[in-house]
């Protein structure tokens, strides 16, 4: 719930602790950057100019000189230019010079032609997406000059859109290629990086504990967000924070990007949002914090994948786990590398970092790396050592030299997940040391029939790869005890508040909440392994579920009459609160009424193409009206920066969309009769349907595929109730395990997956 606000200065009037950026270096980490000069003489070299700062999501021009060495370049030899792969940066394009992110090339030889284009997929990772220009006319000499400028203005074009999050190094990538051989190397570039900035506030953050103990002082964090979400630096005088007693604060720019207030204090047990105020208006409304009278256990909030430039990301591991720690203000979170790219020196720097942010009481940072074998072999699954000394035992080296790794690095390979188990448990025998692991989606998906839950108690539904409720259905039908956690898989240096990047991170980034006694190591481990948890799609809402009084992941035996029980406190209005046993949905419970409103109608698209990598489904397209007028448009649930509504007028709405299990949509008021006429064409949905259909029944139309739909509808969630309390009696729960668990759906599409409650009889069937 956030508010825009004016902004100002003043002095503090209670005890502020201020968290700063991540000490930066002066080079950033990127892989695969040539730093050999001896290179220029043959290779030649590349400048980059400007490097001054920029801000993301503005327009930009760089101009990229390639100075020819003394390899030359024969015909259908050339270039190719890059970003790294979560980098979303507009795509050059050269056909329309008055168009957002035109490119033009020119060569100091007369004579030459180049054929240029933007390719998707046309490098290795982790710069896939590249700008080619080839050679194809005209043969070069050393010291010819190619001349690259991304973001021509020339001809009336913006200039290059600048991704939507910040980095402390960025730069372009440039290989050459001068033999037509097909193999490109990179070339020395002779030019600094270049800073992007975050943009100015647009909205406030308030972030407190979940649980918390009457009368005992706790820590809330302030922040501004820019319009991409990046937490950003902000000024803003004589506001007052809700508590017992309300609290004077101000923000300050000098604060860097985020503030924390210490000693705030809820005296009377219950549910609190404290509000953050300017005068009168609310500039923005913490997420719910349940006070108790005493607490024996507390809901710590992480993030249990993510990376950087170790491997395919952005960053450093220090910046990483500062802003988990200081900007997404999570409790817990493990830097997780894909193994086939990540050496043996870059480990070694995890190790160090999660070393140094490791704070028993404050923040749990887990040394850790990510086992990324193929589905064939077991697939993905993140390994979490709760100490600093574990092994890497990688899937294979495919990515790396000889000379990255240890002489008997081969002899260590696990080329399956049963492999990495048996490792794992020798490891544990041998050394009493703890570790766990979770598997996961994301690209290279994981077999669920390789689930060892003894070790993998839990799996990630959801992260920036998309919404993966499907595979908690297969676990249940399969008889795999497991507990449900979110993560973000982000490479973008945001672990714990991850927003979309590229059309592969189509969503916001999960998080899980883990039942624990204490922020660290251990906490978190044995709140997971108890399977006492449960995922959201990033909001930190309260959920909790008891079936007979049994918490939440536990397993017990029972006969007779079951009683399922549960609280949700939500950071918005309740939608609906969904009990399933199994894969049956028993009872739904919508806590705020529903009423039909003739003026607008919500429109709905959901699926992915399948299971696997590049599942995402394309749903660029619109509707058309015919017999009557569309008065407004709204984009739903769609947050990644490229995409969202592009044109509407009274008769038509376009956009730019792409799911990936998520819900996403447009909310249109209109003024209409009934017989007026909605033509929906986008995606693999061309359907009609009369206003008159809509305002009297809910419309649903299945697709097929991974749970692919469209529906339409004028019944709307009006009341703004975030709390509620549910219960069901299953009286004839049957002779096999039950296994009952929640899903929660906010009127912001924000969702909570509860871990299931395992109910054995103690008679069999």
């Amino acid at each position: 719930m956030d508010a825009r606000h004016p902004y100002g200065r003043t002095r503090s009037r209670v005890p502020c602790t201020t968290f700063p950026q991540a000490e930066h270096k002066s080079v950033g980490k990127i892989t695969e950057r040539n730093t050999d000069q001896s290179t220029m003489e043959t290779w030649g070299s590349v400048t980059i100019s400007p490097t001054d700062d920029v801000v993301v999501g503005s327009f930009s021009t760089w101009t990229l000189t390639f100075t020819v060495g003394a390899y030359a370049m024969d015909v259908g030899g050339g270039l190719k230019i890059g970003t790294r792969r979560q980098a979303d940066f507009g795509s050059p394009q050269f056909d329309d010079p008055t168009a957002d992110n035109y490119a033009s090339v020119s060569c100091s030889r007369e004579g030459t032609r180049f054929d240029c284009k933007f390719d998707h997929r046309g490098h290795k990772r982790p710069f896939n997406a590249v700008t080619v220009i080839r050679l194809a006319a005209g043969p070069l000499y050393p010291g010819d000059t190619i001349t690259v400028v991304l973001g021509d203005t020339s001809g009336g074009s913006r200039g290059l859109a600048v991704q939507s999050f910040p980095e402390a190094a960025s730069d372009f990538a440039v290989f050459m290629d001068p033999l037509s051989s097909g193999e490109y190397k990179r070339v020395y570039c002779a030019s600094p990086h270049f800073q992007i900035l975050t943009g100015p506030s647009e909205y406030f953050t308030v972030v407190a504990p979940t649980l918390v103990q009457s009368g005992k002082p706790f820590r809330v964090q302030l922040r501004g967000n820019d319009r991409f979400g990046n937490p950003t630096p902000v000024t803003a005088p004589n506001l007052t924070l809700g508590a017992d007693p309300a609290v004077d604060v101000s923000l300050s720019e000098s604060n860097v990007r985020a503030t924390w207030v210490d000693g705030i204090i809820l005296h009377k047990e219950g549910v609190h949002r404290l509000e953050l105020k300017d005068g009168g208006t609310v500039l923005g409304t913490s997420n719910p914090i349940v006070v108790r009278e005493r607490t024996d256990e507390i809901i710590c909030w992480g993030d249990t994948q993510a990376q950087t430039a170790s491997t395919v990301g952005v960053g450093t591991p220090d910046e990483y786990f500062a802003y988990a720690r200081d900007l997404a203000a999570i409790d817990f979170t493990t830097h997780q590398g894909n193994d086939f790219i990540l050496s043996d020196a870059d480990l070694e720097e995890v190790r160090q970092a999660a070393k140094k942010y490791n704070e028993p009481g404050r923040f749990a940072a887990f040394f850790g790396w990510e086992w990324s074998g193929p589905t064939g072999t077991g697939g993905d699954r993140n390994v979490m050592f709760l100490n600093d000394e574990g092994p890497i035992y990688r899937s294979s080296h495919w990515q790396l030299w000889d000379e990255e790794l240890a002489e008997n690095a081969s002899e260590t390979e696990c080329l399956h997940a049963r492999d990495l188990q048996d490792k794992m448990r020798a490891y544990i025998a041998e050394t009493g040391h703890k570790v766990i692991m979770v598997p996961h989606i994301g690209g290279r998906r994981s077999d669920f029939e390789v689930q060892d839950p003894e070790l993998e108690p839990v799996f990630e539904i959801c992260s920036n790869h998309g919404v993966f409720e499907w595979r908690l259905h297969e676990f249940l039908a399969a008889g795999v005890r497991v507990g449900i956690v979110g993560a973000s898989d982000d490479h973008t240096c945001r672990p714990g508040l991850a927003y979309p990047s590229t059309p592969e991170m189509t969503i916001l980034g999960g998080l899980g909440a883990v039942y624990g006694r204490e922020v660290s190591r251990k906490g978190i481990y044995d709140g997971m392994m108890a399977r006492q948890c449960y995922g959201t799609t990033g909001a930190r809402l309260y959920l909790d579920v008891s079936v007979n009084k049994h918490a939440m992941g536990q397993a017990f035996k029972a006969d007779g009459t079951l009683r399922v029980s549960g609280t949700v406190h939500g950071t918005a209005p309740i939608e609906s609160i969904s009990l399933f046993n199994r894969s049956e949905e028993l009872k739904r419970f919508q806590p705020n009424p529903k009423t039909r409103d003739p003026a607008r109608i919500k429109i709905i698209w959901s699926g992915a193409t399948h299971q696997d990598r590049g599942r995402f489904m394309t749903w660029d397209g619109g509707l058309e009206m015919t017999g009557g007028s569309i008065t407004g448009a709204a984009p739903l649930n769609i947050f990644t920066a490229k995409y969202g509504i592009d044109d509407w007028g009274e008769q038509h709405v376009r956009w730019r969309s792409v799911t990936s299990g998520q819900e996403e949509g447009v909310l249109l008021e209109i003024d209409a009769p009934d017989d007026a006429v909605v033509s929906f064409d986008a995606g693999p949905a061309k359907l009609e349907f009369t206003l008159g259909q809509a305002r009297s029944e809910d419309l649903r139309w299945d697709l097929g595929g991974l749970e692919q739909y469209v529906t339409a509808s004028t019944l709307h969630t009006e009341d703004g109730t975030c709390d509620a309390d549910f219960e069901f009696v299953d009286e004839a729960p049957g002779n096999e395990e039950q296994a009952y668990w929640v899903r929660v759906v906010q009127t912001d599409f924000h969702r909570a997956w509860s871990s299931p409650i395992y109910v054995e009889p103690t008679k069999g069937p």
